[in-house]
């Protein structure tokens, strides 16, 4: 029987649900840690008002500390640009207030120098506040792939950089779990699952990023190859639950759709449940 591993509540799988609500939900439902979306998401029209406001900032740290839960990750950094460094920064003092290990970053910049310069100093900025940045590889972003997301990580040479990857993603971007096993295990100290109809590359990028927001489904439905996934993983990358279930992003009962999420993703994993 594979190992048992540690789990993740990321934000997307119920994004309407605040963030204080989310620690204490993802705390009742057996995971270690939580992710939060901090920045405002435009695809989901939410925005939970956490950053530039010190005391929902505050009640949120308090909220984390009442739950007994670890912060895996906060979200997101959009690299699209130089300018980028200097606008996460409020997200990066937030990472630093919660003690989150990581903040989530998707490259949207087409300059293959000049990315890779911006996600150094946004290293640099990210190690003065005491986290790291996960760059996640998306079909609709400038990181297509992950061949491509781990050439940008690597060529930014820094300690605190590592990469993101998706069971979703892998797929859309037709890629295969094994692909994971090509590259450092270092670089996969966590990454997201969840599961989807149909197998193989997306349509197009608009097709991916609909379903990636919208349509996925629990990690042991559906057709990806999610056990290989996990297991092309190293053995002590943590599972972060990223599954937004049509229709769902604001459940009548979080700790209900969490329990069941979690559930789904030892399944996945091959633990008993």
């Amino acid at each position: 029987m594979t190992a048992a591993r540690e789990y993740s509540l990321a934000h997307l799988s119920m994004i309407a649900i605040p963030p204080a609500q989310l620690a204490a939900v993802a705390s009742d439902a057996g995971y270690q840690y939580a992710g939060f979306r901090l920045t405002p998401s435009p695809s989901t029209g939410v925005d939970h008002h956490v950053l530039g406001d010190d005391r929902a900032l505050e009640a949120l740290r308090s909220a984390v500390d009442d739950a007994g839960i670890r912060v895996l990750d906060v979200e997101v950094i959009r690299m699209k640009d130089p300018s980028a460094v200097e606008v996460a920064r409020p997200l990066l003092e937030a990472a630093q207030a919660l003690g989150a290990r990581f903040v989530i970053a998707t490259v949207e910049d087409d300059d293959p120098v000049r990315r890779i310069d911006t996600l150094g100093r946004m290293a640099e900025l990210a190690a003065e506040h005491g986290t790291g940045i996960a760059v996640e590889f998306m079909l609709f972003s400038a990181a297509r792939d992950l061949g491509t997301c781990v050439d940008i990580v690597l060529a930014a040479d820094a300690p605190n950089v590592v990469v993101l990857a998706d069971s979703l993603h892998v797929e859309r971007s037709g890629g295969h779990p094994d692909d994971l096993r090509l590259y450092p295990p270092h670089l996969f100290p966590y990454a997201q699952i969840c599961g989807a109809n149909g197998a193989g590359p997306a349509e197009d990028a608009e097709a991916a990023r609909g379903e990636g927001v919208k349509a996925r489904l629990m990690p042991d439905e559906g057709d990806l190859p999610v056990r290989a996934f996990i297991e092309a993983l190293p053995a002590g990358a943590i599972l972060s639950v990223e599954s937004p279930l049509a229709g769902l992003s604001a459940p009548v009962d979080p700790l209900d759709l969490a329990t069941a999420m979690l559930a789904s993703a030892r399944r996945a994993a091959g633990e008993s449940t």
